[in-house]
């Protein structure tokens, strides 16, 4: 992450100011790489690009989410519901490898389950498999 300048250095606005040029002001902190002050109601609010935050990678992202997954497989499965509701909407953004890696954690631990979760977990993570693949690899569960 960015290191913010001191707050004495950064340019104040109001947020009258803000909220009437706001593309302008949100066009100058992109182009100028500045962050701003913006002042409302005796409270100040700091403007800064986005760019400014380092996001962790989607390779670090994927390695949580297989954690996560292994975790509640092979440890405790008190968090499982909430565990698979992130698989499930991290899913778009997953790689086709991470999915199939999935799929083997959860085979390892839960291959013959009859649990609905897991269960739901597979095929959802196999839908989201090529075309192809999915066709090759049908199971009923």
């Amino acid at each position: 992450m960015k290191k913010l300048p001191s707050i004495s250095e950064m340019e104040h606005i109001t947020s009258k100011e803000f909220g009437e040029k706001m593309d302008a002001v949100l066009d100058r902190v992109v182009e100028e790489d500045i962050a701003l002050i913006i002042d409302h109601e005796g409270k100040s609010y700091v403007l800064c690009p986005a760019n400014w935050f380092e996001l962790p990678g989607m390779d670090r992202m994927e390695l949580m989410v297989k954690n996560a997954v292994r975790y509640v497989a092979a440890v405790d499965d008190t968090d499982l519901k909430e565990t698979l509701d992130m698989v499930r909407e991290m899913l778009p953004a997953l790689s086709e490898g991470c999915i199939r890696q999935l799929l083997d954690i959860i085979k390892e631990k839960h291959g013959d389950t009859d649990d609905k979760k897991w269960i739901n977990m597979k095929l959802i993570l196999k839908a989201a498999l090529p075309t192809t693949e999915k066709e090759e690899n049908r199971e009923t569960p």
